[in-house]
């Protein structure tokens, strides 16, 4: 239980620390570097990436997950499916001030526009993904299976933040801090969860 509470906190001090190295430009020849290597979108890539990119929009995401909520809910699983909203609500109301309170310009580009740090998508893969993980993996009662499925799932979240950056749409420290804000969130519901069993 409290396994979880110690990765929720390093999650949270580190994204803290990668604030403040933003603020004060601290990462901008690596995120320069990283963004002019990878920016070439064409062909199987870029279609892909958009594609990514539609998936965990936010719009796509609030359906979804109202859908899997209903699910939760129908079949009775009320502990569940508070976990998902609070989650999801919880990331949502976090990436609206902290973008506004950081103001990050996004890299130039004709598909987005908005403040850039944190990544949303980035954050919203890990605790839209990662919930998904924590409520349902251990249903599965093949080890070697729950593995395959787990190991997909988490191959996706990575492949969401390098969408994000191969469609120039954010720096990389951006999905970096997408992904601690996102584990900051989801380990701390999961110590609420564990403690409230």
């Amino acid at each position: 239980m409290k396994k979880s509470l110690y990765i929720s906190i390093t999650c949270l001090i580190l994204f803290i620390l990668l604030s403040i190295g933003i603020k004060t430009n601290l990462f901008l020849s690596l995120d320069s570097s990283i963004a002019s290597y990878l920016f070439n979108p064409q062909g199987l890539i870029l279609n892909l990436s958009q594609a990514i990119a539609i998936i965990f929009d936010a719009l796509s995401v609030i359906i979804i997950s109202f859908l899997i909520s209903f699910i939760l809910w129908f079949y009775r699983k009320k502990k569940q499916d508070l976990f998902f909203i609070l989650a999801s609500l919880t990331g949502a109301a976090a990436l609206y001030i902290l973008k506004n309170m950081i103001q990050r310009t996004r890299p130039e580009n004709l598909i987005e526009t908005g403040f850039s740090f944190p990544s949303g998508h980035a954050t919203i893969a890990v605790l839209f993904i990662g919930t998904l993980i924590y409520l349902f993996s251990n249903h599965i009662k093949n080890k070697n299976t729950r593995i395959f499925f787990i190991s997909i799932l988490c191959l996706l979240i990575l492949l969401v933040g390098f969408t994000r950056i191969y469609l120039h749409v954010h720096w990389f420290t951006d999905v970096l801090g997408g992904y601690l804000l996102g584990l900051f969130i989801l380990f701390f519901y999961i110590y609420l969860d564990k403690r409230m069993l």
